[in-house]
């Protein structure tokens, strides 16, 4: 049966004080905040019912540093963004966990940076829409909306690559937003565009260029 999509929710306010990301600080999760002009982190404003970033700076998520986004964030990470034509709070939390373990077993045990080729082969990117309530319905989603799918065999078991378990549970996370300094533009503007349809080539493979 077709599913149905309907309006998006508002976004929920942030929870994201200057005394909990001084936490996310001192557990070394965000880079300090040195620059008195440009700091490294910014908290949401009171009146900032939805993100209102400042010039150079994008929308993150506390449970994006919690799950692997680095600190400062590795240029893979925006090839990533780039390459979906995603802005970073379409991630899921997940698919931060996913990129970062892949990193990680290409620098750790590979010896080589991150392999482009070798990640769009394991991957291909899913569009998540929230539940409605309703059957067949389901809601457009402002964040959180893009997840990294392991390749599957004919088993429906990977068969390329080592399994990572990843949490079920993000209540909670969609109002822990915050700003975070976009050094060298490494990640697309923020617009806060709603993704409406998964583009072909979230498909696995390498695209072809021109």
């Amino acid at each position: 049966m077709p599913v149905r999509l309907i309006a998006v929710d508002d976004w929920r306010p942030s929870s994201m004080t200057e005394h909990r990301l001084l936490e996310l600080e001192r557990e070394g999760l965000l880079r300090p905040r040195v620059s008195s002009s440009r700091p490294e982190w910014i908290a949401p404003a009171a009146d900032h019912r939805e993100p209102r970033p400042p010039k150079g700076y994008v929308v993150s998520f506390a449970k994006f540093h919690r799950h692997g986004l680095g600190s400062p964030p590795s240029r893979f990470m925006g090839a990533l963004c780039h390459h979906y034509v995603v802005e970073l709070q379409h991630f899921s939390p997940n698919a931060i966990t996913t990129a970062a373990v892949f990193a990680a077993v290409c620098e750790g045990y590979l010896r080589m940076m991150p392999h482009w080729d070798l990640c769009l082969h394991l991957y291909r990117g899913e569009l998540f829409n929230a539940p409605s309530g309703t059957i067949g319905v389901r809601k457009l989603v402002r964040a959180d909306c893009l997840n990294l799918v392991l390749k599957t065999g004919k088993a429906e078991e990977p068969r390329e690559y080592i399994l990572v378990g990843l949490t079920s549970n993000h209540a909670g996370s969609d109002s822990q937003w915050f700003y975070l300094r976009n050094d060298d533009d490494l990640f697309p503007d923020y617009t806060g565009r709603l993704i409406l349809e998964r583009p072909d080539h979230w498909n696995y493979g390498v695209v072809d260029g021109p």
